[in-house]
């Protein structure tokens, strides 16, 4: 019979799936300094062309990266294993509209319009789950590389003015999918670092107070730098018009969060950080959107030594919780690792990917709550088919 810990064999390779991963915080430091920060191809100034397919990465029609190869091994607290069938939706009221993080390892200053394969990885292990809920539609954006990032961070380039070129490509699709796409559905915005500024700015210049906000479902903006907000209210700051979210059954709401390890103020904190001028940072956690304590539903792709026989993902179930926590540096949710048969495992592979205190477990922003993330979108679609 198997022992507990050949039944968690699925999270063996756990600690070396987030350090192989824990080095997105650093901004790809690897990468030379001496790379030219100016686009070397030849479409640096033409608009993006979102009739083409080749320029979307998940869209109905091309819809294999985002509706596939998504089974998991649920394993509990005590290594209960489960396998866990993904099913894509087969028709839902909604849309998803999801704009990846800065992962482009491109030498300049912003990609090209390439499907590289960090970009499928990050969009099938952030984003495909969510086909289980509704059609998702992830368009290719010229980003700020990480190269890129890292050279404008260190001349403390204007980086408001750095990320205008990603944003007039992500602003494009958008109105290509409203135009083509929409139809009058539903639609849910999901972004991730750079992915959330961008629509951060979007969400503010084109849908909140106009018309088109009677289509939001709702928004979760994971690894935001600061979302000011006035003390103890729900609306205000950047969105005068959309309140941050209190339900999950909730629509038409906000949902932001930054991710930091452990309940003590870390100085220096990049995500939720204060904003000043009386205003404060929003944190709302879609695994408690009341407030208060709320347990992770956390995927992560298979580990490396996990039996051969199991599927591409494992989630965990009852060994990780958080709240979002408002203090001096600012407010974000704090993880907290729970007693289980792999607490041990898990602190040192968390440990280690937050090793640089500042950013947090900012690359697992989204891994971290993926399955409270998909839960909230299926309790949205039943409400949605009621309207």
């Amino acid at each position: 019979m198997r022992d507990r810990f050949a039944r968690g064999f699925a999270l063996l390779g756990l600690v070396g799936l987030i350090l192989a991963g824990a080095t997105a915080p650093t901004l790809a430091k690897a990468q030379s300094d001496s790379a030219s920060a100016t686009d070397a191809v030849a479409d640096k100034d033409k608009a993006a062309d979102y009739n083409d397919p080749d320029n979307w990465l998940c869209r109905p029609g091309k819809e294999t990266l985002c509706t596939t190869n998504l089974d998991a091994m649920q394993v509990d607290a005590d290594g209960k294993r489960t396998y866990q069938k993904f099913v894509p939706a087969a028709w839902s009221p909604i849309d998803c509209f999801y704009v990846y993080p800065t992962v482009s390892k491109q030498t300049t200053e912003f990609s090209d319009f390439t499907e590289d394969p960090e970009i499928d990885t990050v969009v099938r292990n952030q984003a495909a789950r969510l086909s289980a809920h509704c059609r998702l539609f992830a368009p290719i954006y010229r980003q700020l590389t990480l190269p890129g990032l890292e050279r404008d961070m260190k001349r403390g380039a204007d980086m408001k003015a750095a990320f205008d070129k990603p944003y007039q490509d992500v602003l494009r699709a958008w109105k290509h999918y409203l135009k083509h796409n929409n139809h009058g559905r539903g639609v849910v915005l999901i972004g991730h670092s750079q992915g959330t500024i961008l629509l951060q700015r979007l969400i503010a210049e084109e849908i909140d107070g106009k018309p088109v906000q009677k289509k939001l479902v709702s928004v979760f903006l994971a690894g935001d730098p600061t979302l000011p907000v006035p003390p103890g209210k729900r609306v205000g700051g950047v969105f005068k018009h959309i309140p941050l979210c209190n339900d999950a059954s909730e629509t038409g709401c906000i949902y932001v969060w930054g991710d930091y390890l452990g309940d003590a103020p870390v100085p220096g904190e990049v995500f939720g950080k204060a904003p000043g001028g009386g205003l404060v940072a929003a944190c709302v956690s879609p695994a408690a959107p009341g407030g208060g304590e709320g347990a992770l539903k956390t995927y992560f792709p298979r580990p490396a030594d996990a039996p051969a026989s199991d599927p591409p993902f494992v989630e965990l179930i009852g060994q990780l919780s958080g709240r979002c926590k408002a203090d001096e540096e600012g407010n974000a949710l704090r993880v907290t690792i729970l007693p289980s048969l792999f607490t041990e495992r898990l602190t040192s592979a968390l440990s280690f990917g937050a090793r640089d205190p500042s950013w947090g477990l900012h690359r697992l922003d989204l891994n971290l709550l993926q399955g409270n993330v998909v839960d909230v979108v299926g309790i949205e679609v039943a409400g949605w088919k009621g309207k």
